[in-house]
C-alpha cells in the first residue's frame, strides 16, 4: 500500500483540496484509495460529506488503545465508504484532545503506522491519503511515520518560503529522533493566479529554483470550488474540465505513470 502524507503547517494552503481530488483521480485510474482525516477540524470529512466518528469506532480511540489491543476488525470498522474506489476514516471531536493525550503515551509516534499496518493487512486499499493538520504537532509525526513519504502543497506567495523552511526542520528532527527515513516528494503550487501579477510570479519562480521539485501547479479555477460544494472530486464533478486535468496528471506523477 503506497501511503502519502499531505502535510503543511501553514492554514489555507489547500491540503483537503488536493487530498480529495487526488484520491478522485487515483481512483478514477483504478486504484482503491483510503483517506484518512488526520485533522481535528475535520475539512476532509465534510467535503466528502460524511458523518463525524461516533464510539466505539473512533480513530480517537484506537490511536490511545494499549499496544496490540486493536486488530484488523477493529480498524476495520473506523472505514466509511463514500464513492467507488474511495474509503474514509474520519474524524471526530474528541480528536481536539488526542495531542495532549499522545503525550502521555509511549512511543506516541508510532500509534498511526500500527493502525496502517492493519490495514494494509485488510488487503483492499492501494494507496492510503493522510489529511494532516496545519502544525507541526505528535499528529503530523504520526501521519509521517506512517506513510515516509509526504507531499506538500503551498501557495506562491513570500509567507511560503518560511513556513517551508520550519517543515523542512520538522521533517528532519523526526527522521534523526525516531531514526527513519521520511522521502519529500515534493510540493504541488496550489491556488495558482498568475493574474495577481509579479508577486506571485517570482514566488512561483523562487519555489521552481527550492531543492524540492514542483510537482504540479493547480490553478485557482471555479470548478474545484464547485466541486467541493457538491462534495464531488473535480474529476467527478467536471471530468472535462482543466482542473481534472491537472488533478489527473499529478496522480500519474506520483505512481510513475507516463501517461502513454
Amino acid at each position: 500500500m503506497f501511503s502519502l502524507a499531505v502535510i503543511n503547517q501553514k492554514g489555507g494552503v489547500g491540503k483537503t483540496a488536493i487530498t480529495v481530488n487526488l484520491a478522485g483521480a487515483l481512483a478514477e485510474l483504478g486504484y482503491r484509495v483510503l483517506l484518512i482525516d488526520l485533522d481535528p477540524q475535520g475539512h476532509l470529512t465534510e467535503a466528502c460529506g460524511l458523518p463525524e466518528a461516533e464510539q466505539p469506532n473512533r480513530l480517537y480511540d484506537v490511536l490511545l488503545a494499549e499496544p496490540g489491543k486493536a486488530g484488523r476488525e477493529t480498524v476495520a470498522a473506523l472505514i466509511t465508504p463514500w464513492r467507488d474506489g474511495i474509503d474514509a476514516i474520519t474524524t471526530s471531536v474528541a480528536m481536539f484532545m488526542v495531542e495532549k493525550q499522545l503525550y502521555q503515551h509511549r512511543g506516541m509516534e508510532f500509534r498511526l503506522q500500527a493502525v496502517t499496518e492493519l490495514i494494509e493487512q485488510l488487503d483492499v486499499y492501494d494507496v492510503c491519503l493522510i489529511d494532516c493538520p496545519p502544525s507541526l504537532g505528535a499528529l503530523t509525526d504520526n501521519a509521517l511515520v506512517a506513510a515516509r513519504r509526504a507531499l506538500i502543497p503551498v501557495q506562491a506567495e513570500d509567507s511560503a518560503f518560511r513556513a517551508l523552511r520550519l517543515l523542512l526542520e520538522q521533517v528532519a528532527s523526526a527522521q534523526s529522533a525516531l531514526r527513519i527515513e521520511i522521502e519529500l516528494l515534493g510540493m504541488v503550487v496550489n491556488l495558482l493566479d498568475r493574474r495577481k501579477g509579479r508577486i506571485i510570479t517570482t514566488a512561483l519562480e523562487s519555489l521552481h529554483q527550492m531543492p524540492l521539485p514542483v510537482l504540479a501547479e493547480i490553478r485557482d479555477l471555479k470548478e474545484v470550488r464547485e466541486s467541493w460544494r457538491e462534495g464531488l472530486p473535480v474529476v467527478a464533478y467536471a471530468p472535462e474540465s482543466p482542473s481534472a486535468g491537472e488533478f489527473r496528471d499529478l496522480a500519474k506523477t506520483l505512481i510513475g505513470e507516463t501517461g502513454e
